[in-house]
């Protein structure tokens, strides 16, 4: 027998899941396509160091305004090794940042990221 998506059985008792509201998912998905679109703008003018300000700039056109989200993102694809800081990195939006190996195989989908939203 098949359980409802909201409803499940542990230890023999039938228990309520409380899921991510309407909004809490739109952000998600946004996050997740935040953060491939960084990664196929730094595929696109890889092996070139870029720096986030320019990440930022090239990401207005999709709306993706708030800093604090593209910070988040980067922090993430950072986190899991796909880019990496290079060169100056006192100030943050002057910092470089260029692709990894591990980073060039998530973007050209040799591996995936259940975080990353990539249109391979």
């Amino acid at each position: 027998m098949r359980l409802p998506a909201a409803v499940s059985c542990h230890k023999g008792k039938m228990e309520k899941r409380e899921g991510f509201d309407l909004d809490t998912k739109v952000e998600i998905l946004k996050a997740k396509k935040l953060r491939a679109d960084i990664l196929e703008n730094l595929y696109n003018l890889y092996p070139q160091a870029v720096t986030v300000g320019t990440i930022r700039k090239l990401l207005r056109y999709k709306d993706y305004n708030p800093e604090t989200e593209i910070r988040k993102a980067i922090y993430y694809l950072e986190g899991k090794g796909y880019i990496a800081f290079t060169g100056n990195e006192e100030e943050y939006w002057d910092s470089d940042i260029v692709l990894t190996p591990l980073g060039i195989n998530l973007a050209e989908g040799d591996t995936e990221d259940v975080g990353v939203s990539l249109d391979v």
